[in-house]
């Protein structure tokens, strides 16, 4: 490899990182709204459940999960994606680690 192309390998995962900070945030943001629209959810089937008084109370939280399992599989989508970016990022990290080592190696040669 030549000073070049580790520069301009550098320079790539740089702009990569750029994107990768970006979609972590919008990952983030909508993390946390499926995570407030599952709290919210799953309040109103307990609230309509308890009013309904057909379900004993031990049953009420476990039934109310059932009926809001779709906003959790958003949940756990929402979650996956995010947790997903920032493996990618810490990934990027190392690879401008190892082509800046190069870098400082062919530049001092």
């Amino acid at each position: 490899m030549d000073v070049l192309k580790v520069k301009d390998c550098i320079e790539k995962i740089i702009a990569d990182i750029g994107h990768c900070r970006r979609d972590i945030e919008v990952k983030g943001n909508a993390r946390a709204n499926a995570i407030s629209n599952y709290d919210k959810q799953l309040k109103i089937a307990i609230v309509t459940l308890k009013e309904n008084g057909k379900f004993p109370a031990t049953l009420i939280e476990k039934i109310a999960k059932g009926v809001c399992s779709d906003h959790r599989l958003t949940l756990e989508l929402a979650e996956v994606g995010y947790k997903s970016c920032i493996s990618n990022l810490e990934a990027l990290k190392a690879q401008l680690n190892g082509y800046q080592s190069i870098y400082k190696h062919l530049d001092s040669v």
